[in-house]
């Protein structure tokens, strides 16, 4: 079918500066014909101008490449053998789909962009036995050359500022990125590492502030999901959306995987190896976690966040020492950083340094403006000065539990206080009623110090199967 030859006067001079091009969206396939975007998608549907669309993705996600749009102005035929080159070549889109319960799967398959409007049935099967065998090549061998995105400078800028607040993990910094990139996704919405970072935010806002995880968890997903529909290739995206699978849809297996997968893309990338190691650590393992934080460390040794979390596994593999002293140097470093003062708050509780633990729980609260552990603070402090060890936890669990009433504290850490305390039947009762509640915190329950007594009760241990992990081996098992 053949376009105006007034269209061929009006682009012919465009045509030769603009070969071998692709172009990205509508308003660029307008402007190649210097036609508003009504008028090109009319020609789309009504005389087959080969545009290709994104699958998985939403119906505005095209692109077309120059020589197409060439051959389509001469009235050519399609060269099948180069289209079917091209889609190999092309990037599969897959979209997650958002799991309805934790063990609905988060990926769908992959398929390739729509070529029906251009390709017969025997083309077809050469598009399907390429795609065939460019997923073959790209699981047997390293991960292929992905095309660099480049953005509109406005909107690098916001995502490079976006970034440097992100790193803050403040909740200011965190508010005020999310704030960046979701402008630079309204401005550029096939900027797909916008995407990512805007998942990462979401994923990480609700454990630095006070945000619900039921409204932070989902956009994460829907970011990280955009982020994979753009750019199928992401690691970044992947690693968000394993992060996300983890802690909000808790389907664990299929997070590991996701991890896997985005290692396998980008095996340099800190950020997944640092939470993949955290992911790995709740689960029950020591050495993997180690080793991957270690090498986070490595790709980044500047992240405070990392060196912080590397302390908390040195602590859950017996290297009390190493993780104090880390701990340390980090809360002196960075006064205003929350991880070190909570981490240290709960070595020193299973330790028993009862002053160090409230100085150090104190000023985890201070820093995140926590009326309700501040009063828990005061209180046990009151406990430790009448009654020693004993009278702080007394009093810290009858604040805690005053705190709860007022929805102010989680039932999942007045579950721990009872246990120190040796009440097990009410720290039963607080953890059932945790996971009714489906608290954060209840990701914790398989290795945290509080719940070390509780670990042959077996109301305990179907609590930890029912988070999805194993439980801890009996001893003498």
């Amino acid at each position: 079918m053949r376009a105006d030859t007034g269209v061929k006067g009006q682009v012919g001079q465009a045509l030769a500066n603009k070969r071998d091009r692709r172009l990205r969206d509508w308003k660029e396939i307008a402007g190649f014909f210097g036609r508003d975007e009504r008028t090109v998608r009319r020609w789309e549907q009504q005389r087959g101008l080969p545009v290709h669309r994104i699958s998985g993705g939403a119906r505005s996600l095209v692109f077309a490449y120059t020589d197409e749009l060439e051959a389509w102005l001469r009235g050519d035929e399609p060269p099948q053998q180069d289209e079917t080159a091209a889609l190999a070549e092309e990037p599969i889109a897959a979209k997650p789909v958002v799991p309805e319960a934790p063990a609905a799967a988060v990926l769908k398959g992959t398929t390739g962009p729509h070529w029906r409007t251009v390709l017969g049935l025997g083309a077809i099967a050469m598009v399907l036995a390429a795609f065939a065998g460019a997923v073959v090549a790209r699981d047997a061998a390293a991960p292929p050359a992905r095309i660099v995105y480049h953005p509109q400078s406005r909107v690098q800028n916001l995502y490079l500022d976006a970034v440097y607040h992100l790193g803050t993990r403040q909740a200011d910094g965190l508010t005020h990125a999310i704030q960046l990139l979701t402008e630079a996704t309204t401005l550029d919405p096939n900027y797909a590492d916008a995407y990512v970072k805007l998942a990462e935010a979401y994923n990480t806002v609700s454990q630095f502030t006070l945000m619900p995880s039921n409204e932070a968890y989902p956009r994460a997903l829907a970011a990280a999901g955009r982020a994979i529909a753009l750019d199928p290739d992401n690691a970044g995206a992947y690693a968000a959306l394993a992060f996300t699978t983890f802690y909000w849809t808790k389907d664990f297996p299929k997070s590991r995987e996701l991890f896997e997968q985005a290692i396998r893309l980008d095996p340099d990338a800190a950020q997944t190896h640092h939470w993949y190691a955290l992911t790995l650590l709740v689960s029950g393992e020591t050495a993997t976690p180690l080793s991957e934080i270690t090498r986070a460390q490595e790709l980044n040794p500047e992240s405070r966040a990392i060196v912080a979390n590397k302390a908390l596994i040195l602590f859950y593999a017996g290297r009390v020492d190493d993780a104090v002293m880390i701990l340390q140097q980090l809360a002196k470093a960075e006064p205003n950083l929350r991880s070190p003062p909570e981490y240290l708050a709960t070595i020193y509780l299973d330790q028993g340094r009862f002053t160090d633990f409230l100085r150090e729980y104190r000023r985890a609260a201070e820093i995140a403006s926590n009326g309700a552990r501040l009063a828990i603070a005061d209180a046990a402090a009151k406990g430790l000065r009448e009654a020693g060890g004993a009278g702080l936890l007394s009093a810290m669990y009858a604040e805690q539990k005053r705190q709860y009433e007022n929805n102010l504290e989680p039932a999942y850490k007045v579950a721990g206080t009872a246990a120190m305390l040796g009440r097990d039947d009410e720290a039963i009762s607080y953890l059932q009623e945790a996971l009714r509640r489906k608290e954060d915190d209840m990701l914790g329950i398989r290795i945290e110090p509080p719940f070390k007594g509780l670990r042959t009760d077996a109301r305990y241990r179907a609590i930890v199967e029912h988070e999805g992990f194993r439980p801890a081996p009996l001893p003498g098992a």
